[in-house]
């Protein structure tokens, strides 16, 4: 009887083993998780890491028209309200102004025309915001196109951040 047979079984089988657990790692890779921009919507396919990385520049811009139009807004809002106020008392004191008295017309006069003069500063800087807005919107309305409710993978986005 030979005992070789069964050594060379066990050497087989010892050398199978260990180069089934010497396989490649993508064998055991974990699946990629997904994430989505926005609220997900059914049926749109993965971004790919080029289109990732433009939605992710396009997020940011908007986020930074935002941050820079809402001073302006509140800023004209402000700003319009006192020019109101002071068209209001202007016209409140017309009826008492001594039209007789040519200092008291003349600096009546003045301050009006200083009014008007800060109300087409007013209009040319409500013209600048209301331009900042119609792009802003156009820009969200681009992303909602062609990113909002898209998935991507988690580590692209990474790479993205990390400047890859």
């Amino acid at each position: 009887m030979s005992f070789v047979a069964p050594r060379a079984a066990a050497w087989l089988l010892a050398s199978c083993l260990a180069a089934v657990a010497a396989l490649p790692a993508w064998a055991a890779d974990k699946p990629k998780k997904e994430a989505t921009l926005g609220k997900a919507k059914p049926g749109q396919p993965l971004l790919t890491k080029e289109q990732l990385r433009a939605c992710l520049a396009q997020g940011d811009r908007i986020k930074k028209q935002i941050a820079d139009t809402l001073p302006m807004q509140d800023a004209l809002k402000k700003e319009g309200d006192e020019l109101a106020q002071a068209g209001e008392a202007l016209k409140a004191e017309r009826p008492t102004l001594d039209a007789s008295n040519e200092a008291a017309v003349k600096g009546f006069n003045e301050r009006i025309a200083a009014r008007d003069k800060a109300v087409e500063a007013y209009k040319a800087r409500a013209e600048d915001y209301n331009a900042k807005v119609e792009a802003l919107q156009a820009d969200k309305a681009a992303y909602q196109k062609d990113c909002d409710g898209r998935s991507y993978f988690e580590d692209e986005a990474a790479q993205i951040k990390l400047g890859k």
